[in-house]
């Protein structure tokens, strides 16, 4: 069986002959129908401009945020181009965002050789090279997914300094990485006081090893004052005191000594 179309200009005609037949209040009721119709549309714009312009709002927003964070952040697209680069990361590394953005050129801010950055090995998903080119590395201590490394870099900026990066990959809905996000913080100031310390305890300890304590029972005669050492040998007590204490001696006499040793001189010295 064959169906049979009809003729478009037979159908408009139909439909204008319906028109035609029906009453004023048909009408009247069609026009307000119209009219709701064309009100609602109208309100489904507005409310649609005014999500696109809140969106665009929140956006900036989001935008002026990460830019002015005191925090330095960065981040790189997939393909290794950095798309953002914030205020505090162009006072920390002295290279303007209009210099990187856009290039894989990422590696210039930290190192003088082209060489893969913590973002970097995220994107590229091989971790194991995180102990090739990080003395000081794991994972973030927030985020079970996040990377973090730290140590000294020589000319960050202009200066030495002490650098700490945390980065963490952005999924979209999909669960697709699009873009990985670091921070970078420096901790140059806290780190030399923290290494001034530990070489200061270093040095207490050595001085603690080189001090000498005589302690337990000492063998001494009762007659000459001469000690007993562990080998079974007689030492006189200076000698035996320098050797186990830190303590020194200057030799003299004291006054009923030089009596008994030197009477004519004693009896002088009292006239």
């Amino acid at each position: 069986m064959f169906s049979t179309l009809k003729n478009p200009k037979r159908v408009n005609d139909d439909a204008e002959m319906k028109d035609l037949q029906k009453t004023p209040e048909q009408l009247l009721d069609d026009l307000k129908r119209t009219r709701a119709l064309l009100r609602s549309l109208r309100s489904q714009q507005r409310k649609s401009r005014d999500l696109k312009n809140s969106l665009t709002e929140k956006g900036e927003i989001f935008e002026s945020m990460i830019e002015h964070c005191a925090v330095a952040i960065f981040a790189i697209d997939t393909q290794h181009r950095v798309i953002l680069w914030n205020k505090a990361c162009e006072e920390l590394t002295g290279i303007k965002a209009a210099e990187v953005r856009g290039t894989s050129r990422l590696w210039s801010a930290f190192y003088e050789q082209e060489r893969p950055c913590l973002s970097d090995i995220i994107i590229d998903g091989d971790l194991t090279r995180l102990g090739e080119f990080y003395k000081i590395h794991g994972q973030s201590v927030l985020l079970s997914h996040g990377l973090h490394a730290e140590g000294w870099y020589p000319n960050v900026g202009g200066t030495e300094r002490y650098l700490i990066f945390d980065a963490a990959p952005i999924r979209a809905h999909t669960g697709d990485m699009v873009a990985v996000i670091e921070t970078l913080q420096d901790i140059t100031v806290l780190k030399r006081v923290e290494e001034e310390r530990e070489r200061l305890n270093n040095e207490l300890l050595e001085a603690v090893k080189q001090i000498k304590t005589l302690k337990g029972l000492i063998p001494i005669c009762a007659a000459c004052k001469k000690i007993r050492d562990d080998k079974g040998y007689w030492n006189q007590l200076e000698g035996y005191l320098e050797e186990h204490s830190e303590a020194s001696f200057s030799h003299g006499l004291c006054p009923d000594c030089f009596q008994r040793y030197f009477p004519d001189a004693a009896k002088a010295r009292k006239e």
